[in-house]
Protein backbone atom coordinates (compact mmCIF):
# COMPACT_ATOMS: atom_id res chain seq x y z
CA UNK A 1 0.00 0.00 0.00
CA UNK A 2 1.40 3.19 -0.83
CA UNK A 3 1.25 6.38 0.82
CA UNK A 4 0.09 8.38 -1.84
CA UNK A 5 -1.53 6.28 -3.74
CA UNK A 6 -4.43 7.90 -6.00
CA UNK A 7 -8.04 6.75 -4.76
CA UNK A 8 -10.39 5.78 -7.55
CA UNK A 9 -13.73 6.41 -7.19
CA UNK A 10 -16.70 6.59 -9.66
CA UNK A 11 -18.16 10.07 -9.80
CA UNK A 12 -21.32 10.13 -11.67
CA UNK A 13 -21.61 11.67 -14.99
CA UNK A 14 -21.69 15.53 -14.79
CA UNK A 15 -25.26 16.76 -15.51
CA UNK A 16 -25.29 17.54 -19.53
CA UNK A 17 -22.38 15.13 -20.17
CA UNK A 18 -24.57 11.69 -20.12
CA UNK A 19 -24.83 11.43 -23.74
CA UNK A 20 -21.09 12.56 -24.64
CA UNK A 21 -18.37 10.73 -25.85
CA UNK A 22 -15.12 11.05 -23.74
CA UNK A 23 -12.20 11.89 -26.06
CA UNK A 24 -8.82 13.38 -25.97
CA UNK A 25 -6.89 16.40 -27.55
CA UNK A 26 -3.57 16.47 -28.28
CA UNK A 27 -1.00 19.19 -28.68
CA UNK A 28 0.54 19.09 -31.88
CA UNK A 29 3.50 21.40 -30.58
CA UNK A 30 4.30 19.92 -27.12
CA UNK A 31 2.04 16.19 -27.27
CA UNK A 32 0.45 17.41 -24.09
CA UNK A 33 -3.15 15.71 -23.55
CA UNK A 34 -6.34 17.05 -22.38
CA UNK A 35 -9.38 14.57 -22.01
CA UNK A 36 -13.21 15.47 -21.67
CA UNK A 37 -16.67 14.97 -23.03
CA UNK A 38 -16.80 16.43 -26.41
CA UNK A 39 -19.46 19.01 -27.06
CA UNK A 40 -20.92 18.08 -30.88
CA UNK A 41 -21.85 21.50 -31.91
CA UNK A 42 -19.08 23.86 -30.73
CA UNK A 43 -16.34 21.00 -30.35
CA UNK A 44 -15.53 22.30 -26.78
CA UNK A 45 -14.64 19.66 -24.01
CA UNK A 46 -16.44 20.00 -21.24
CA UNK A 47 -15.13 19.25 -17.55
CA UNK A 48 -11.64 18.67 -19.79
CA UNK A 49 -8.47 17.52 -17.46
CA UNK A 50 -4.76 17.31 -18.24
CA UNK A 51 -3.77 13.64 -18.81
CA UNK A 52 0.01 13.34 -18.94
CA UNK A 53 -0.23 9.93 -20.19
CA UNK A 54 -2.68 6.85 -21.35
CA UNK A 55 -2.69 6.03 -18.15
CA UNK A 56 -4.37 9.31 -16.95
CA UNK A 57 -7.16 8.60 -19.95
CA UNK A 58 -8.16 5.46 -18.70
CA UNK A 59 -8.29 6.81 -15.21
CA UNK A 60 -10.36 9.56 -16.24
CA UNK A 61 -12.52 7.39 -17.95
CA UNK A 62 -12.95 4.86 -14.51
CA UNK A 63 -12.87 7.68 -12.89
CA UNK A 64 -16.69 8.56 -14.50
CA UNK A 65 -17.98 5.20 -15.39
CA UNK A 66 -17.70 5.89 -19.28
CA UNK A 67 -15.70 3.49 -20.59
CA UNK A 68 -16.27 4.94 -24.45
Amino acid sequence: MGLFQKKSRILSIPEGCENLKIEVDKSICTGEMTVGFREPGSGKLLFAELARNELDVEEYKKKYGNPS
